[in-house]
């Protein structure tokens, strides 16, 4: 793939991205995820009790393939696995320049062209299975916001390579779906909020500014003033409600909403990561100093989450530590460093620890997570694989040339 470096912490990246990316080839992407148990109805009848909903996580961690067995949990092939690798092989291109890395890609964007969700106003993509929660019930299918922002970032960067016009179109196909099809949530100083899903009216913050980074950039390449102009107030939306000390919750809640209180005011470690993503994103676009002030208040907040280890961390502590915190953090600190002084240590740190405690020596996959005295050591393609994938080619795109 490529020479090995003499600077040990990117030779452990380049080792590690040639294992995983040996270990995509060998096993494809159809497998387990943390949320396709949760489909299951004896898990769906917990889920709106907290306690309830813990003890059954916790089996489920203690004994992830055998409950799969037990409650006839079938594997699934997830579009938001795509996105990510595809991001991952085209940052390798970029990297190596071998065509090999680029023609995967494009069959991986060619995969999400034949799997999108019909009946919307462009392309889009949800989940294989049946997300379901307090006041939120999403069929299998149901297009995401989330994951059709991470399947643009793929499309734009093609073109970005390529030149090529298919994924351009592409992309704005999906800009389209954001702006027909996800409802807008208005507040009373003209800010609105796009939501999650088409059903789904929840103000969630990394959603909204996935969606806002989209229409930004598709506005910046294509011209047209109108995306820029219809994600403003989105993005007014979330810079208004980060919190003094930096931090974003997961969404905001009001009085009488039917959702759960406790996980829209959460503060978690790899949702705060993609809203600091998704601002960089726009930053580099817009390069507004609203942007920045609102990205280096959030990253000295960030910092809090990462203990001088390397271990991502969550605002109420640090386990159990999720694989999907671990490679957000190498993500996340990978790409803002391009703006922030100190991001790239923290990476550093993280793919250190990472790379010691959540991989599999013998193949290089990841685990799922760690307690202080256990380990989950189920893989989950997308949960883990597909995203350390992408966060160790960012990794080595930056620091690694």
């Amino acid at each position: 793939m490529m020479l090995r470096s003499n600077n040990p912490d990117i030779a452990i990246a380049q080792e590690w991205v040639s294992e995983l990316d040996t270990w995509i080839r060998t096993h494809g992407l159809c497998g387990y995820d943390p949320f396709d148990i949760k489909q299951a109805r004896l898990l769906r009848m917990i889920q709106t009790s907290p306690f309830l909903r813990k003890t059954g996580t916790a089996l489920c961690d203690l004994f992830p393939n055998g409950m799969r067995r037990i409650l006839r949990v079938s594997p699934t092939e997830n579009p938001k696995a795509h996105a990510l690798t595809a991001l991952g092989c085209l940052r390798l291109f970029e990297l190596t320049q071998e065509q090999s890395f680029l023609d995967r890609a494009l069959g991986h964007l060619d995969w999400l062209r034949q799997h999108a969700s019909a009946g919307f106003h462009g392309l889009c993509w949800g989940y294989p299975f049946d997300v379901f929660g307090k006041g939120v019930d999403t069929p299998a299918g149901t297009p995401v916001g989330v994951i059709s922002a991470i399947a643009g970032q793929a499309f734009l960067r093609a073109y970005e390579l390529t030149k090529e016009t298919a994924p351009l179109d592409d992309a704005q196909s999906i800009a389209q779906f954001m702006l027909q099809d996800l409802p807008r949530m208005d507040e009373t100083d003209g800010a609105c909020c796009f939501g999650y899903t088409p059903t789904d009216r929840r103000r969630v913050h990394n959603a909204n500014l996935l969606v806002v980074e989209h229409l930004t950039r598709v506005g910046a390449l294509t011209g047209d003033s109108a995306y820029t102009e219809a994600a403003e107030p989105a993005l007014q939306f979330s810079l208004t409600h980060q919190r003094e000390d930096g931090a974003w919750p997961y969404g905001e809640f009001a009085p009488g909403e039917p959702f759960e209180r406790n996980l829209m005011e959460l503060v978690d470690h790899h949702h705060t990561g993609f809203v600091l993503r998704a601002l960089h994103g726009i930053y580099k676009v817009k390069n507004d100093e609203r942007l920045y002030d609102a990205l280096r208040k959030g990253f000295k907040f960030y910092q809090k989450l990462v203990d001088p280890g390397g271990i991502p961390l969550n605002e109420y502590g640090r386990y159990p530590v999720d694989i999907h915190a671990c490679a957000e953090c190498l993500l996340c600190c990978s790409i803002i460093s391009e703006s922030l002084a100190g991001a790239k240590n923290i990476a550093i740190r993280s793919m250190r620890w990472s790379w010691y405690s959540m991989r599999d020596p013998e193949s290089g996959a990841v685990f799922y997570r760690k307690y202080p005295f256990h380990t989950t050591r189920i893989i989950f393609p997308r949960w883990g694989v597909a995203w350390m994938y992408w966060a160790l080619a960012e990794y080595l795109h930056r620091f690694g040339k």
